[in-house]
């Protein structure tokens, strides 16, 4: 490096043809045969350790002098790290190297499927051959997603037998395995959804553990009943009745303070008052003071919420109404019985519409506008359903394996009234092509984030996605990987009605 320091000083590069110009023919010759060896190794692939390292249990490709976070799940389909660029692609893929590695194993026989929301690049880099099917890290994907992104890779597969299609979202396995199981479900390449999972998480990764957020592997149940059953997909709107928790979780010695939120997709509708869960309970009841219409994917997010202190997240849980048909046993004791008697705070429930909610920038029940009604307008005769999800299918709580917080044995069930739809919708299909993001997604996950360019911050987004892993081991132990006691709304139940709800 001494030398380069001297002959910079009489010597120069072009930069565009690598011939070195002399400003003095004195050495010359010697930085000419430096230079050459230099750019000799500037363009040797060099094994990179750290993305080896970000990349953790993912299978890596590693042949033709290519390092890539990219596996083939099957022969005509590719599941990989989001391609990036500058500091970013030093520790994931980079975006230059996987389109060289496209243009070189398939030219012009490649399409890309992008499934961040948080990100997006230029289609132009790719041929304008990139499709955006956007949702948020660590979530599913709503239903209206899910048949169109199949559909898509279903045609471009099928119009050349060279066509092959690369899928990837940030890391390349939760939200990707999500899209390629149910892509193989609707490619008739498997029957049943744990076939589907199973295989993705042995090509995938080393240790086998593909999906193992649970409510993406219910997502993926969804779509192969739609597939085998051959059914057609629209909305079914439901309201919930009555939220149970059994057993209580373990909280501060016992005792907890709990409040939840229910979000449509994207939008909140509802967050309830505190619960003060009093110390040695066996079970919590929440029954609902007012009518809360749900139509679709529906998210339920439970906190613990200390006095002086911030809010704890708890779990949460995606489903979607058309899958719940499970008749509910009535015989329900109450909740004086159960032993918890909830204390209610005064104020009102309400519900806060998308737009206020923008405006407000934070729920404020204080100025919220009521989109509520009492249950006392519910038809006696209304179907009762019940949704029952136990811990291994709840998010976040599945990580729990020591069953400090959660019991072995902890169960969630949603009693709700069946109600007939407003508004019966038919498929769309949200993409848009080169770059182009289209953000039709659910509430935005709080650990996604914006484009990410510091390494230590990728790490710990692969240990949150590792942490999740491990959570799964439990579920091995869980009854024939069932996600969900649901089952499906005959086509006689999707009657439209006249608007059932005053605004």
């Amino acid at each position: 490096m001494g030398d380069c320091t001297f002959f910079r000083k009489d010597l120069k590069v072009n930069p565009q043809s690598n011939v070195i110009v002399k400003e003095n023919d004195q050495e010359g010759h010697v930085f000419e045969e430096w230079y050459a060896q230099y750019l000799k190794m500037a363009n040797m692939k060099m094994p990179n350790p750290i993305k080896g390292l970000v990349s953790k249990r993912r299978k890596r490709y590693t042949q033709d002098g290519f390092d890539l976070d990219l596996t083939y799940i099957q022969n005509n389909l590719i599941a990989m790290g989001f391609p990036a660029e500058k500091l970013e692609g030093v520790y994931r893929n980079h975006i230059d190297d996987v389109y060289k590695f496209l243009e070189k194993k398939h030219k012009d026989h490649y399409k890309i499927y992008n499934l961040c929301s948080e990100r997006s690049y230029d289609g132009a880099r790719f041929h304008q051959r990139v499709a955006n099917y956007p949702f948020d890290d660590h979530n599913p994907p709503t239903m209206e997603v899910i048949q169109p992104f199949c559909a898509d890779v279903h045609n471009w597969l099928s119009q050349d037998t060279k066509n092959v299609a690369a899928v990837h979202c940030k890391a390349g396995k939760g939200r990707t395995g999500t899209m390629v199981c149910c892509y193989m479900l609707h490619a008739k390449h498997f029957q049943k959804a744990s076939d589907a999972l199973s295989y993705y998480g042995e090509r995938r990764t080393h240790d086998k553990k593909g999906v193992t957020i649970p409510s993406q592997r219910r997502y993926v149940e969804y779509y192969a009943s739609l597939v085998q059953e051959q059914l057609v997909y629209r909305p079914v709107t439901l309201a919930i009745r009555e939220i149970r928790l059994e057993p209580t979780p373990v909280l501060n010695g016992g005792q907890s303070t709990i409040t939840f939120s229910i979000s449509v997709g994207s939008e909140k509708h509802f967050v309830s008052p505190t619960y003060e869960v009093k110390k040695g309970v066996p079970s919590l009841t929440i029954k609902m003071e007012h009518l809360v219409p749900l139509q679709g994917d529906i998210k339920v997010d439970f906190f613990n919420k200390p006095k002086m202190m911030r809010k704890e997240k708890l779990f949460h849980f995606w489903f979607n109404t058309f899958f719940v048909k499970k008749e509910a046993n009535l015989n329900v004791p109450d909740m004086k019985e159960n032993g918890n008697e909830v204390e209610r705070p005064e104020r009102t429930i309400r519900a806060l519409s998308y737009d206020e909610q923008a405006q407000i920038g934070q729920v404020d029940a204080s100025s919220r506008s009521v989109r509520t009604r009492s249950l006392a307008s519910l038809d006696p005769d209304a179907k009762m359903v019940v949704l029952t999800l136990d811990k291994w299918e709840l998010d976040d709580a599945h990580k729990d394996k020591q069953n400090k917080i959660f019991a072995a044995d902890f169960r969630v069930h949603v009693l709700m009234a069946r109600l007939p739809p407003t508004e019966p919708s038919e498929w769309h299909k949200p993409c848009l092509h080169s770059g182009n993001a289209l953000h039709l997604t659910e509430t935005p996950s709080e650990s996604s984030e914006a484009d990410s360019t510091d390494p230590s911050t990728a790490e710990e987004d692969e240990e949150e996605e590792e942490e999740e892993e491990d959570g799964w081991e439990s579920v091995e132990a869980a009854e024939s990987r069932r996600v969900g006691l649901y089952s499906l709304l005959s086509n006689s139940e999707f009657c439209q009605s006249s608007q059932l709800f005053e605004s």
